[in-house]
């Protein structure tokens, strides 16, 4: 019997000792369950026979207990650093903290003919009391550091003058935040006398008051929509509206310009600076016919007139003058001063050399001032770099011209063969063109071409005049011709011996 044990045990070794261990784990558990029931009977009877030692008093003598308080079901929490606070004590801070008062009183803001700024008043954004602690504050550096941007906002809307002595400290103190500081210099500029750009305020963050935004927006964005002023002016105060509509009449659409200028003088002056400014940038000759035929001509003469050749834009400017075809067209100051800046530049660097090229409207004038002054061997190769522009008129007749001035008489009339087949009723094209033949000896393609311009253009002088002297010139030579043949046919056969 004891060996099949032995052998049951032995085929079964893993669940024996499974078993084992179990039990020993049973045991365990039970002689701590027993150990820890002994000890808390213990400790209680011990704590009972102390409180009666002491007291000397029985049990039946005690006082009734008071009943117990339920707790608060509140949540108490202590906040540790780094925990997230919560939704409401965050809005709380933001309603009440020093960004957010400051951003509350933020006026709107706009500019006008002559870049004054306005600014708009609103005294119910200011409360006796609250000015008066803010003034408080502000008695020592260290409170102006703090509060002197509010405070000077709140003297404005309250109407007191002594705004601009606030709006001084505040501007001259070392220790206040900049972004505050660049806030009240461009508020209150005509304080400071110290121009301030819209532009600059882009950095400022944080300012959710909707009037001001509207201001930056409307003085920052590059072009406003007949929609995006409708959302603007919601926002926007009737009292600053007629110094904002002269920055929306500079923003909006052409088109719109076109429209509203003749019944509207603001839009007819924006229409004119937005043509001013469009001349001066791309130098361009139909702009510059536009202000001339334009009801603020007189106004544009006046403005040319006062302008100094100091640049090389401003040279070029005058360069583009559809009224300037030869350079005696200019005022003799006018000319010395151009050519003197012209020549400062390196020219040569970009037309010969592959150097960086000035933009395509730039080379557009120098090649009209390299025909003007007769430097006709840079005009034939800058007007290689014209791109586009080689397709425009006025300029391939200059090209035209500098090709015949500079004895390339051949490719001066290759270029006039095209302009007049390109142009066949053009009157500049038709004179010169038979002026180019009459020089290079096509004398029937020369009349030809002048008998059609005088059959289209019978009232041109300059066709007439160049018709005659090349008629006059044409008999001479037919007589010349004629005579040397009637020469030839009357003379002597002469024999050599």
């Amino acid at each position: 019997m004891p060996e099949a044990i032995v052998k049951s045990i032995l085929a079964h070794r893993p669940l024996v000792i499974a078993g084992g261990v179990a039990l020993l784990l049973v045991i365990a558990a039970i002689v701590i369950l027993v150990v820890a029931l002994r000890r808390a009977r213990g400790g209680r009877s011990e704590a009972a026979a102390m409180k009666e030692g002491v007291s000397g008093v029985s049990a039946e003598a005690e006082p009734t207990p008071a009943p117990e308080v339920a707790e608060p079901r509140v949540k108490r929490a202590r906040l540790s650093v780094g925990d997230a606070p919560s939704p409401w004590t965050q809005g709380v801070y933001e309603r009440h903290s020093p960004e957010a008062k400051l951003s509350r009183v933020l006026p709107a803001f706009g500019f006008d003919i002559a870049g004054t700024i306005h600014r708009s008043q609103n005294p119910e954004f200011v409360d006796a009391t609250e000015l008066a602690t803010t003034l408080r504050f502000c008695n020592t550096a260290v409170g102006v550091g703090v509060h002197g941007a509010y405070a000077a906002l709140l003297l404005w809307h309250a109407g007191d003058p002594h705004y601009a002595t606030m709006v001084l400290k505040v501007v001259s103190h070392a220790q206040l935040a900049s972004e505050e500081k660049l806030l009240i210099r461009f508020l209150f500029q005509d304080v400071t006398q110290q121009p301030v750009p819209a532009d600059a305020l882009l950095k400022v963050s944080g300012r959710q008051n909707p009037a001001f935004q509207a201001s930056l927006s409307l003085y920052t964005e590059p072009h406003i929509t007949t929609q995006r002023w409708a959302e603007l002016q919601q926002q926007l105060p009737a009292s600053l509206l007629p110094v904002h509509q002269i920055e929306v009449s500079r923003k909006l659409p052409a088109r719109v310009m076109y429209r509203e200028a003749p019944t509207n003088a603001l839009f007819a002056d924006a229409l004119y600076l937005q043509n001013l400014a469009t001349l001066s940038r791309y130098l361009s000759t139909k702009r510059w016919q536009r202000l001339m035929q334009s009801g603020k001509a007189a106004r544009f003469r006046e403005w040319l007139s006062a302008q100094k050749i100091d640049s090389l834009q401003k040279a070029l400017l005058f360069i583009a003058d559809p009224e300037v075809f030869e350079k005696e067209d200019l005022a003799d100051e006018r000319r010395r001063d151009i050519v003197a800046v012209l020549d400062e530049q390196n020219v040569r660097d970009w037309l010969f050399q592959g150097g960086r090229m000035p933009p395509l409207a730039e080379r557009r004038q120098y090649f009209k001032f390299f025909c003007l002054f007769g430097r006709h061997g840079e005009a034939v190769r800058c007007f290689a770099t014209l791109g586009v522009f080689r397709r425009d008129r006025a300029l391939r007749l200059y090209y035209a011209r500098a090709l015949f001035s500079g004895e390339m008489l051949h490719e001066a009339w290759a270029e006039m063969s095209s302009l007049l087949g390109d142009f066949p009723r053009d009157a500049a094209i038709l004179n010169e063109a038979g002026i180019y033949a009459h020089r290079l000896g096509r004398y029937e393609e020369a009349a030809q071409i002048f008998a059609t311009a005088r059959g289209l253009f019978p009232d041109d002088a300059t066709i007439a005049y160049n018709e005659a002297v090349f008629t006059e010139q044409y008999s001479k030579l037919q007589v010349e011709a004629k005579w040397s043949a009637v020469q030839k046919l009357t003379a002597p056969p002469v024999i050599e011996g």
